[in-house]
């Protein structure tokens, strides 16, 4: 089953931590989101294979826009 990793604020995605394939656990920081000159960590809420980024570096996010998907 795949779920995403979503943002939590409007921002640029200015840092992705993790690779596809690499698996991830429940809190891991898988992105910073720079928002209003703050960064922003997000992290995931479940344990799972990072399958996909939906976005890159310095791209620009919509609040609760996925940013990656997990696969279990």
């Amino acid at each position: 089953m795949a779920r995403n990793v979503i943002a939590p604020v409007a921002g640029r995605v200015i840092q992705c931590l993790v690779q596809s394939g690499e698996m991830v656990a429940p809190d891991t920081e898988v992105a910073i989101v720079e928002a209003m000159k703050m960064h922003i960590p997000v992290v995931a809420e479940q344990t799972g294979r990072v399958a996909l980024w939906l976005v890159s570096e310095d791209s620009q996010v919509a609040e609760g826009q996925a940013l990656l998907t997990l696969q279990d």
